[in-house]
């Protein structure tokens, strides 16, 4: 990996948020990613602002997933830079597992511990990694559960909640670590079509409050109402970036044209 500015690590290898910054929350430069021979990101430069919503779509192997993975280095980049906060993340110096809890991620899988009741799922973390007390954590994860409808729930293990409750305990999870962007990966893509509703009200109202969102989805109708901007992936390479509702009302290139009109 690239040797990067030294000043954006302190000696204990925290990201050293005192340098300005471009106004960006997180920033890609010129990031490639490949896997062998498979050029899967080609050059991705991007940025989003503090409270805006990016909404990432595009066909099967665009390399979507592999972008939002990029961003907090659960895929590190083959060339490029990352940057959180002013701060280089790529550098070879920076304590990932620091920046990663500023970080959350949601995926399609809901990787709860089955054993585990679902207050017992949010409180693992506050205790293990942030070492709050269990007290707080538990507040906390109470606060979190109440707030995507769910605190009547804490005691349920995954098994006895539906495939939607067991989404949003995850997106309560990575709340509760009060994250600054949150990243969500086709979290509704596993679900019944009457669940997906449950989980992208939670998503809007997550972006109607300010949090800083980049979401890689093909629902439409949650890009139209909650996205600030929208990114059309193909083959590794931004193809179209702009308004969602101009975009999906009128995309301007054919890819994305055929790409829409197959999903809309």
């Amino acid at each position: 990996m690239q040797i990067m500015q030294a000043m954006n690590i302190d000696e204990a290898g925290n990201v050293d948020r005192s340098m300005g910054t471009d106004g960006s929350l997180i920033r890609l430069d010129g990031v490639h990613k490949w896997f062998g021979t498979n050029h899967v990101l080609k050059g991705i430069d991007l940025d989003v602002a503090t409270s805006e919503v990016m909404v990432i779509i595009g066909p099967s192997g665009s390399g979507k997933s592999t972008l939002l993975r990029c961003v907090n280095l659960l895929e590190e980049p083959t060339e490029g830079r990352v940057w959180f906060e002013g701060a280089d993340i790529t550098d070879i110096r920076t304590d990932l597992n620091k920046v990663r809890t500023h970080i959350g991620i949601v995926f399609q899988a809901y990787n709860l511990f089955p054993h585990r009741t679902a207050i017992d799922n949010i409180t693992l973390a506050l205790t293990k990694v942030l070492k709050v007390n269990q007290e707080e954590a538990r507040e906390r994860a109470r606060e979190q559960l109440r707030h995507v409808g769910l605190e009547h729930k804490a005691d349920a293990h995954p098994g006895q909640l539906s495939g939607g409750q067991q989404q949003r305990v995850a997106i309560a999870r990575a709340l509760a670590m009060r994250p600054r962007l949150m990243l969500f990966d086709e979290v509704t893509s596993a679900l019944d079509p009457e669940l997906i509703g449950e989980v992208l009200s939670v998503m809007k109202q997550l972006a109607d409050e300010g949090m800083t969102m980049i979401v890689v989805t093909h629902e439409m109708g949650f890009a139209r109402e909650a996205g600030t901007r929208l990114v059309f992936l193909d083959e590794g390479m931004i193809v179209e970036e702009g308004n969602p509702r101009e975009i999906l009302a009128k995309p301007r290139t054919e890819r994305a044209r055929n790409f829409l009109s197959k999903v809309l």
